[in-house]
């Protein structure tokens, strides 16, 4: 596949295989002849634009006779004009100028990268989230229907300092249109309330954690139950009436063990193209997924390393990635994540992966160097880093706006050498991480 994407997504699944699979499918029958891109210099790169498109427009195998893309058009080199084309057609023109520096600094031949930045100039941006191959709606009047009272769900739900929103989110659990389920909540609030859950009208199961420990908490309370199928949710999290159903819906028509539901901000940011419809998933938030007990079987527990740190639920969809499981992003299963400024993460000491609460800090929080380092290699995650950390110091609804960015950068560069000293700590403190190896319960 274009080598670029690995400079402007260096930690991206897709660059793995998934189990013993390669996830990129072979356009030859899912096309027309006429959809192809036959300017690339290579058949190789046209080959592989398709094949990009197919995979981003929501196209999901329906056998194991799904025809894949050889490994020689995966690991071919393709051009400078065609990377940059490829760039150009599909992204930000902001990465064009990034591969441009990157190939520049990478001792690549500085007059034939020039010449390919310039060739591919005025190409124009295709929006391929338009022309969806993926489904956007599920018909519920399908067999799940006739079945789902013999599905029962565990949904479980850590707090932390945070009754006002988990009132919110409880209430949305009783007027669910699937009635089948059980909750465990593991609370660890400081001002623990035990009587604050006596008014709900629903399955609650209590399990009270004394010190704050998220994956620990989810762990647990996986361990403690016996339901085939695992819901879990963020105590921050508004949802509809039919968010498990149509999360169970997911499971049962594309035969899956993970579905993906997307999680909406409040603050009002733009609702990316690709949630609209159902598709490959390439991220999990688990903020908001349901999955078959299955997956725990084969890919193990959530690693305890990332306690009070970020990227836990990345790692443990990218193991699940590696053994093969495909995980479908779910448009219909839609949380609205209200990232309520007290209690969780925040409380512990970072706002996202790359902005502490606290200047002397490491940055990025040194757990997403140990899931970079370990999955993708040092030379991606140091790619990673230097492609993030300028761009980090704005939110990330203002990521897409030029003037924010600017900022960001100017702010970089006003601080670079503390900043160099955060990033240096943060390294130092992954490394740790690594040689004390995985904490995944038996």
């Amino acid at each position: 596949m274009f080598y670029c994407l690995k400079v402007i997504k260096p930690l991206w699944y897709f660059h793995l295989n998934c189990g013993d699979d390669i996830l990129w499918p072979d356009p030859e029958n899912l096309l027309l002849s006429g959809s192809f891109d036959c300017k690339y210099d290579s058949n190789e790169s046209t080959i592989s634009d398709a094949s990009f498109v197919i995979l981003m427009q929501g196209h999901i195998q329906e056998s194991v006779k799904t025809k894949y893309l050889k490994r020689s058009i995966i690991d071919y080199e393709h051009s400078l004009y065609d990377e940059f084309r490829f760039l150009k057609k599909f992204f930000n023109p902001l990465w064009s100028i990034i591969y441009l520096i990157y190939c520049i600094f990478s001792f690549r031949n500085t007059i034939k990268v020039f010449s390919a930045f310039i060739k591919t100039f005025n190409i124009k941006r295709d929006d391929i989230y338009n022309n969806q191959l993926g489904i956007k709606v599920i018909d519920m009047k399908d067999q799940f229907y006739n079945k789902k009272d013999k599905i029962t769900v565990r949904i479980v739900i850590p707090t932390y300092n945070r009754y006002e929103v988990l009132k919110n989110l409880l209430l949305d659990l009783e007027k669910q249109d699937y009635k089948n389920f059980f909750i465990t909540i593991i609370d660890q609030s400081e001002d623990y309330n035990k009587d604050f859950y006596n008014v709900f009208k629903i399955n609650i199961n209590l399990i009270r954690q004394e010190k704050p420990a998220l994956w620990k908490a989810r762990n647990d309370a996986i361990k403690n139950s016996n339901e085939e199928i695992i819901a879990l949710l963020d105590d921050d999290s508004r949802i509809k009436p039919n968010w498990l159903s149509k999360h169970l819906a997911c499971l049962d028509y594309f035969k899956v063990n993970i579905s993906a539901g997307v999680s909406i901000s409040e603050s009002g940011a733009k609702v990316p193209s690709n949630y609209h419809y159902y598709r490959i998933s390439d991220q999990l938030d688990t903020g908001n997924v349901v999955f078959t007990r299955k997956v725990i079987s084969k890919c193990g527990f959530f690693d305890e390393q990332f306690e009070a740190m970020r990227m836990g639920d990345a790692e443990f969809g990218l193991r699940a990635y590696q053994k093969g499981i495909i995980s479908i992003s779910n448009p219909e299963a839609q949380r609205l994540h209200l990232k309520t400024s007290v209690g969780g993460l925040r409380q512990s000491g970072s706002w996202d992966a790359f902005r502490p609460t606290n200047i002397l800090k490491p940055r990025p929080i040194p757990s997403v160097l140990y899931y970079a380092r370990n999955y993708f290699g040092n030379y991606n995650a140091f790619i990673f880093l230097l492609i993030n950390i300028p761009l980090s110091f704005t939110s990330y609804s203002n990521k897409t706006n030029f003037f924010s960015l600017l900022i960001s950068i100017s702010i970089f560069l006003i601080f670079l050498p503390i900043i160099i000293c955060q990033t240096i700590y943060s390294w130092k403190l992954s490394s740790n991480i690594i040689l004390d190896g995985h904490k995944i319960p038996k």
